[in-house]
């Protein structure tokens, strides 16, 4: 990664509960008072409320005219246009006994989600029908836990287990790598390669096919100058939220 180049400061107050970037830099956030709102490079805004649907949300907006918001309490989903006018919402535990514990657009258009209870990866439809179920995973978790993101770029499936671990999938969910938490969390995928976040910062493995379930090894520094907490990674573009606020970098 090159030295960053452009710091944008963004106009949001209040807690941030979710955030994401899509690959247009445009930026996606729900504050503590369930606003959902997107902000454009031009940084002009669109807000609508989301308290109806429930809390504890967490927002993919990889496909930036599709953006989708989970709300882990109540399992609803809530799949907007580019515009934040909601297309769909859909209640995805009322089919399932799901504890929620990641959560993801797949690439073709549908719904990951990782279920504590059992330890799959279910990809559902967009009426919450399992259409896709992964073999046992990991370890069941005995605690709740916030959903993390589950990352897919057609390639690649990543997500978080209960553990912290970090599991890697091809598209027929079966296991490339497994890393263990010291590694990091994936934050970003990058063709083969994973972009990943821990406490020494970011950095990026070496390209790898998955042969077994080796670990991808060689690590390439990412450079980021700013204090603060990471939020979301997606391309060039870095969402890191500060005391003051929400900052953008673009590289």
């Amino acid at each position: 990664m090159t030295q960053t180049a452009t710091i944008d400061t963004l106009p949001v107050t209040g807690r941030v509960v979710a955030a994401d970037i899509d690959m247009k830099g445009n930026v996606y956030v729900v504050d503590s008072a369930y606003t959902f709102c997107k902000i454009s490079p031009q940084k002009t805004s669109i807000c609508n409320s989301v308290a109806q649907y429930g809390e504890g949300a967490i927002l993919d907006a990889d496909n930036p005219v599709e953006p989708m918001l989970f709300f882990q309490n109540s399992g609803m989903l809530l799949i907007t246009d580019n515009n934040l006018n909601t297309t769909a919402a859909i209640s995805l535990l009322s089919q399932n006994n799901i504890k929620p514990g990641g959560f993801g657009r797949s690439n073709d258009g549908m719904v990951w989600l990782f279920d504590d209870n059992s330890s799959t990866l279910k990809k559902t439809d967009r009426s919450g029908v399992v259409i896709q179920e992964s073999m046992v995973l990991c370890a069941k978790g005995n605690k709740t836990r916030k959903a993390a993101p589950i990352l897919d770029n057609g390639r690649l499936v990543a997500i978080t287990t209960p553990q912290n671990t970090t599991l890697i999938l091809n598209i027929n969910l079966n296991i490339l790598a497994e890393l263990p938490a010291k590694e990091g969390v994936c934050v970003d995928l990058v063709n083969d390669r994973l972009v990943l976040m821990n406490e020494d910062g970011l950095s990026m493995t070496e390209s790898f096919k998955g042969q077994g379930k080796r670990q991808p090894r060689a690590r390439q520094q990412m450079k980021n100058n700013t204090p603060g907490k990471l939020l979301s990674v997606r391309g060039s573009h870095l969402l890191i939220e500060i005391t003051s606020g929400l900052i953008l970098h673009t590289h």
